[in-house]
C-alpha cells in the first residue's frame, strides 16, 4: 500500500470505467429504487450521515444477520453497541460484489466519516448465484479487489480487516464451498499485515473431516448465535489495534488451521495442479497478472461469445502483443484474436487460468493454439515426462471447456545456442513425448522448429535472446506456418 491516495482514487476509476465483467460492475440491484435493499441502504445512509462508526462491517447476509433476533443480534448488542465499539452493520443479505461496489462508491456508505477499521467479507452470493462457467472464481477474486481499492480510497486511515468467505454446503466437497474455497486461497494474498490483515477462522466451524456443524450452521449456509460469538472473538484483536491507533502491537494475519486438500496440494506433481501468479514476487508478478486477466475476461465479455482464434500458453505467446504486434495486426485483419499467453507461465498456470480464470469461458472459439512448457524447465527444471503430462492435462481442459473448437499443439520453441544445451535438450524431450497426443483431427501437430535454426543450429538470427522471437520470426517464421490451418479451420 505504497500508492498515495489520490493514486489510487485514479487507479480504481480507471479500472472501474474499463471492468465490464459482472462482479466488478456496480449494480444498484438492476436500477430499481424501490427494492428492500435500497430501503435498507437508505436506513444505513442516515446513520452515514448521523456520524457512521469507528466499526463497519461490509458484507451480504452473513454480515447483515448481526441485527438478527436468532442469529447474531445479542453478540451486537453485547459487544457492538457503545461508544467506539458502535459497529455500523453494512451488510445487506443476497449482496454479490457488485452490489457492494455500488454502495460504497455510488451509494456513498463510506463518505464523509472516518473509520478506525472496515472488516470486508463477501462473495458466497457470486458463487451461489452463477455457475463456474457464467462466473468463473476469478471474476470473485477481482470483484473483492475492487472493493478493497474502494476501502482504501474511501477510508485511507482505517485498518481493513478481509475475512475469508465462510464455509457453506454440509461436507468439504459442496461445489460451492470449493469455488470459495479457490478464491480465499487468492484473496488472503491482498492482505499485507499493516493495513489490510487476513482473518480467516472457519477451521472454528468444521469438524475434522471438514463438516459443516448444523449446531453452528443450521441452514449449512448462516451462522447462528454461537458462530457471531466465535465470529467476534476472532476479530477483536483486529479491533482493539485498530482503535488503539497503533498503541497496541499489530496482531498477525490469521489463517485457518484447516487446509483443504482440494485447494492446496502437496502431493500431486506441480506442473499438474492448478496454481496462479497473484502478488507472486518471485518472478515479477504483483498485481499485472492479475490485471492481465481483467484485460482478457474484459475481452472475453465483449466479444459476443464468438473467437476465431486462441493463443494459450507463457510469454512466447504473449509478445504477439509486443515483437509479433504487426504480425498480430495482420491476423486481425481478417480473425478475432484473443491473446492469453502470460509470460513466465508454467503448465499448472495455464490449468489455473482455464479451470478458475475464465480464459476458457464464454465464448466458442474456432482454433485454440498452444505452446507451453519452457517455463518449466527454465524455471524449476522438471522432468520432460511431469510437463508432458501437464502438457496433456491442459488439452484435455481445452477439450472439455471448447469442445467445438480444433487445437494446435506446437512443440516447445528450441533453446540456446545449439542442441546441446540443457534446456533444449530437456524441451526436446517433452516435444517427444506429446507430439503423440495429437490425432490429427481434434489436435493437430504443427511443429516449425527447424525454421528458426541457421546452418549452425542456432536460434539468434531470429531469437536474439535464443528464447523468444523477434519481429521476423514472428512474420516470417510464425505466421505463415500456422495460417494454412488458420484458414481451414476458420473457413477464411
Amino acid at each position: 500500500m505504497k500508492k498515495t491516495v489520490l493514486a489510487i482514487a485514479s487507479a480504481l476509476c480507471a479500472a472501474s470505467a474499463f471492468a465490464t465483467i459482472r462482479a466488478m460492475t456496480h449494480d444498484m440491484y438492476g436500477g430499481k429504487a424501490d427494492t428492500w435493499q435500497m430501503k435498507r441502504h437508505a436506513e444505513k445512509m442516515e446513520a452515514v450521515k448521523a456520524g457512521g462508526a469507528k466499526i463497519v462491517f461490509v458484507g451480504d447476509s452473513i454480515t447483515h444477520f448481526w441485527e438478527s433476533k436468532d442469529k447474531g443480534k445479542a453478540q451486537l448488542e453485547r459487544y457492538f453497541s457503545e461508544g467506539d465499539m458502535k459497529m455500523l452493520d453494512l451488510g445487506i443479505s443476497a449482496d454479490r460484489t457488485e452490489h457492494v461496489l455500488w454502495r460504497l462508491n455510488e451509494g456513498g456508505e463510506l463518505d464523509g466519516y472516518e473509520a478506525k477499521l472496515v472488516h470486508l467479507m463477501i462473495g458466497t452470493n457470486n458463487a451461489g448465484h452463477y455457475s463456474m462457467e457464467q462466473e468463473p472464481p476469478v471474476d470473485t477474486v477481482l470483484g473483492i479487489r475492487e472493493i478493497l481499492r474502494t476501502i482504501r480510497a474511501k477510508q485511507p486511515k482505517a485498518t481493513i480487516v478481509l475475512s475469508a468467505i465462510f464455509p457453506r454446503g454440509a461436507t468439504a466437497d459442496d461445489p460451492i464451498r470449493l469455488r470459495n474455497d479457490i478464491v480465499n486461497k487468492e484473496i488472503q494474498k491482498f492482505a499485507d499485515g499493516k493495513t489490510i490483515f487476513w482473518c480467516d477462522f472457519t477451521d472454528q466451524f468444521l469438524t475434522a473431516d471438514g463438516r459443516l456443524s448444523p449446531d453452528i450452521f443450521p441452514d449449512r449456509l448462516h451462522p447462528n448465535a454461537l458462530g457471531y460469538e466465535i465470529w467476534y472473538s476472532a476479530v477483536k484483536p483486529y479491533i482493539d489495534y485498530a482503535l488503539s491507533d497503533g498503541a497496541l502491537p499489530a496482531p498477525a494475519n490469521r489463517y485457518s488451521s484447516r487446509v483443504n486438500d482440494r485447494v492446496f496440494r502437496f502431493d500431486q506433481l506441480a506442473s499438474l495442479f492448478p496454481a496462479t501468479r497473484i502478488r507472486n514476487e518471485g518472478y515479477g508478478a504483483e498485481d499485472w497478472w492479475l490485471d492481465r486477466l481483467l484485460e482478457k475476461r474484459n475481452q472475453i465479455s465483449e466479444s459476443n461469445g464468438e473467437i476465431d482464434l486462441v493463443f494459450f500458453g507463457d510469454s512466447i505467446t504473449h509478445n504477439w502483443e509486443s515483437r509479433g504486434r504487426d504480425s498480430l495486426d495482420e491476423l486481425r485483419k481478417t480473425y478475432s484474436v484473443l491473446d492469453i499467453g502470460f509470460s513466465g507461465d508454467r503448465t499448472e498456470h495455464l490449468l489455473w487460468r482455464g479451470e478458475y480464470g475464465g480464459v476458457l469461458d464464454g465464448y466458442k472459439a474456432k482454433c485454440v493454439m498452444l505452446m507451453v512448457g519452457t517455463n518449466n524447465t527454465w524455471h524449476r527444471k522438471d522432468r520432460p515426462e511431469d510437463i508432458a503430462k501437464g502438457i496433456r492435462a491442459i488439452l484435455d481442459l481445452i477439450a472439455r471447456k471448447q469442445p467445438q473448437a480444433t487445437t494446435l499443439l506446437l512443440p516447445i520453441f528450441p533453446f540456446g545456442p545449439d542442441a546441446q544445451d540443457p534446456k533444449r535438450v530437456n524441451n526436446e524431450k517433452v516435444n517427444a513425448i506429446i507430439k503423440d497426443f495429437a490425432d490429427g483431427k481434434k489436435v493437430v501437430w504443427v511443429d516449425f522448429n527447424d525454421k528458426f535454426l541457421d546452418e549452425k543450429g542456432d536460434t539468434v538470427a531470429l531469437m536474439p535472446d535464443r528464447c523468444h522471437p523477434n519481429a521476423k520470426g514472428y512474420a516470417e517464421v510464425w505466421l505463415p506456418s500456422v495460417l494454412p490451418y488458420f484458414k481451414e479451420v476458420c473457413g477464411k
